[in-house]
C-alpha cells in the first residue's frame, strides 16, 4: 500500500506518486485504471468464472466416450475422472473455460492446452500451445493464474483470477508540441 496525506491506494491496482485526495487522483488520471500512464501502472486483476452441467458432461461421455475425453482432456485431467467421476471433470472444463475467459479469448485453442492440474490437492493452471501464446499476447504470466473449483449436485463452477501486466513503456503517441520546437 502506498499512503498520502487523505488517501490508501493498493499498488495493485496502480501506483499513486502523490495526491492530496481521491478527487484529485481521479481528475489526474481520468479516473480509471485505464487512463493512467503504463509508466505508473503495475498489473491489475482479471478474472473469469464459468458454470458447468455435470449431465452434459456425463452425456458426453456416455455418447462419445474415449474420443471426448482424449478431445478435451490431457491424460492427467482423464485419471481424476476414476477418483472424482463426472463432477470433476465438469469442474475442470468450467476452469478451462474459466481461463480462457481471463484471458480474453479461445479463439483456436485446443482445451488440452488449458491443463488443470492438482498436484498438492490444491488446482494449479498450466498452459502450452496456442493458450500460452495468447495469455503471453495478453500481458498474462500463466503463473500468475489461480483458479478454484467447485461442484455440488448437479453443477460444477470455477473461477480463474490472474494478474495483467501493461506494457513497460508508455506507448501513447507524441503530441505536437513535444515533436518539434515552437
Amino acid at each position: 500500500m502506498v499512503r498520502c496525506t487523505t488517501c490508501t491506494v493498493s499498488l495493485l491496482l496502480y501506483q499513486v506518486e502523490t495526491c492530496s485526495s481521491p478527487s484529485e487522483r481521479r481528475a489526474e488520471n481520468g479516473g480509471t485504471v485505464a487512463s493512467t500512464p503504463a509508466s505508473r501502472r503495475l498489473a491489475t486483476p482479471r478474472t473469469g468464472c464459468d458454470l458447468q452441467r455435470v449431465d452434459v458432461v456425463s452425456d458426453a461421455i456416455r455418447d462419445f466416450g474415449a474420443r471426448y475425453l482424449d478431445r478435451v482432456y490431457t491424460p492427467g485431467e482423464q485419471a481424476s475422472y476414476a477418483t472424482g467421476g463426472a463432477a470433476s471433470l465438469a469442474a475442470r472444463f468450467a476452469a478451462k473455460e474459466a481461463v480462457l475467459k481471463l484471458i480474453g479469448t479461445a479463439d483456436g485453442v485446443d482445451l488440452r492446452t488449458v491443463e488443470i492440474r492438482t498436484p498438492q490437492g490444491r488446482p494449479e493452471v498450466h498452459l502450452s500451445g496456442h493458450a500460452a501464446d495468447l495469455a503471453r499476447e495478453a500481458g498474462i504470466d500463466a503463473a500468475d493464474i489461480d483458479v478454484s473449483l467447485s461442484h455440488t449436485g448437479d453443477l460444477a463452477l470455477a473461477v480463474a483470477v490472474g494478474l495483467h501486466y501493461p506494457p513497460t513503456s508508455d506507448t501513447s503517441p507524441e503530441t505536437p508540441s513535444e515533436s518539434s520546437p515552437a
